[in-house]
């Protein structure tokens, strides 16, 4: 991925907090026939070394992708996208400056691993409990027999990936006049969509100092 300097991001927490907020990836490895791709929720495994980002997912065994990952000896990637919009030249105070897009993405490299059936058990758990948490009243998994849980395990293989190297991107404006990033930032808290006023604030944040 091409990442300018002043794109990277300011600390690695500001990685952390792209790949938790933003869960639903994209898995993708090479085959002999070409690149193949998944989209999976992944969620960072908490227990163990911190400094070591572990990401944790599951897919269908009837996914020919399966194969290929229990085959491959090489990396593969997943593709985390953060907030973005799309920026029009009408936001920047003297309109001089061309139409563009903001946007955040992280890019994880690392080795498949997989788990035995406990361990998908905890990851479904965990999984639940995560994406529940939001929702007020949300649901858990002892509402329902146990048995609906565990007859799905014959259709799921879980796994973790050790992620052996990052690349991050944010590009916010950092490589323009700063009024002109500031001016985004300012557009964008006017809309009422969630997403565009967490990128109005990322774009705030990783102009600071400038």
């Amino acid at each position: 991925m091409f990442v300018r300097p002043c794109w990277r991001p300011q600390s690695p927490s500001d990685i952390r907090q792209i790949i938790e907020e933003n869960p639903w990836a994209l898995l993708v490895s090479q085959s002999e026939e070409g690149p193949l791709a998944t989209n999976l929720p992944f969620v960072v495994e908490k227990a163990g070394d911190e400094e070591q980002l572990v990401l944790i997912s599951h897919i269908a065994r009837a996914n020919e992708h399966l194969q290929n990952l229990r085959e491959t000896t090489t990396p593969v990637l997943v593709i985390f996208e953060g907030p973005w919009s799309y920026v029009t030249a009408s936001w920047y105070p003297d309109r001089q400056m061309p139409s563009t897009y903001y946007y955040t993405a992280v890019h994880c490299y690392g080795q498949i691993e997989f788990q035995d059936e406990p361990e998908l058990d905890q990851s479904l758990e965990d999984l639940v409990n995560r994406m529940e948490s939001k929702y007020p009243g949300g649901w858990k998994t002892n509402e329902i027999p146990r048995s609906e849980i565990t007859r799905r395990f014959a259709g799921i293989t879980g796994f973790r990936l050790r992620v052996s190297r990052i690349e991050a991107k944010f590009k916010l404006g950092q490589d323009e006049p700063l009024r002109d990033a500031l001016a985004v930032a300012d557009a964008l808290d006017t809309h009422e969509a969630p997403q565009d006023r967490k990128l109005a604030a990322m774009i705030r944040e990783q102009n600071t100092g400038r």
